[in-house]
């Protein structure tokens, strides 16, 4: 897609910089947080999700919504306009 990415050691703890640092410095534009099935590091997962929000950054937490949304902002449409479920769904006549 084009996109500058960095993988950042998400072990929280582990004396290296690690993932809440740079959410809560502000150098990432985006979080992509998926599950491993690991145990150990679901508690870690919880942190991110919340620092993410608690900062406004978006946070991905399945791989084909962090494509869609890459999708959506790399293709340059920016004359989208925002409706109500219910404008949506009934249209003024």
């Amino acid at each position: 897609m084009g996109l500058p990415v960095t993988t950042i050691t998400k072990r929280i703890g582990d004396g290296s910089r690690d993932v809440l640092d740079v959410i809560n410095d502000g150098t990432v534009g985006a979080v992509v947080n998926t599950l491993s099935g690991d145990t150990s590091v679901m508690e870690d997962g919880f942190y991110i999700r919340r620092a993410a929000v608690e900062r406004r950054i978006p946070c991905f937490t399945s791989l084909d919504t962090a494509r869609a949304a890459m999708e959506s902002m790399l293709s340059g449409l920016d004359n989208y306009s925002v409706m109500t479920t219910d404008e949506y769904l009934n249209p003024p006549k």
